[in-house]
């Protein structure tokens, strides 16, 4: 009797292990809301260094820095140029010291932007 009782229990729990899922339609991980250029991207490597992303070839994958010596003046000169409500991306190295990055985005709420965003990866972009 007690041979019976656990196979069919047994057979229950296959049973019940196979669960019907409806799976989600495939979307592309891409922002469709934002094009890249009207973003700002300002990228970040290990030594701190602040660049900003002027040019970026997908095919290829280069991109053309431009050295940022003072962010203060260039998020100030951006705002006054193009408006708070321009796109920022704030782009590190996952090596870069989290700390870093919070300061540069802390630096872009104090000059008042509020679209900005932090992207971390192998490349600044």
């Amino acid at each position: 009797m007690l041979l019976i009782f656990f196979l069919v229990t047994t057979m229950m729990k296959k049973w019940e292990m196979q669960i019907p899922l409806t799976l989600p339609t495939m979307t592309s991980s891409l922002s469709t809301t934002r094009a890249g250029k009207e973003a700002v991207i300002i990228a970040v490597d290990e030594k701190k260094n602040v660049y900003q992303v002027v040019g970026h070839d997908a095919y290829s994958g280069e991109s053309t820095y431009l050295p940022v010596k003072d962010l203060s003046a260039f998020l100030s000169e951006l705002r006054n140029s193009r408006g708070v409500e321009t796109n920022i991306d704030v782009t590190a190295y996952r090596t870069v010291p989290v700390s870093t990055v919070i300061e540069i985005f802390d630096q872009c709420q104090i000059q008042g932007f509020t679209h900005t965003r932090v992207r971390l990866g192998s490349k600044p972009y």
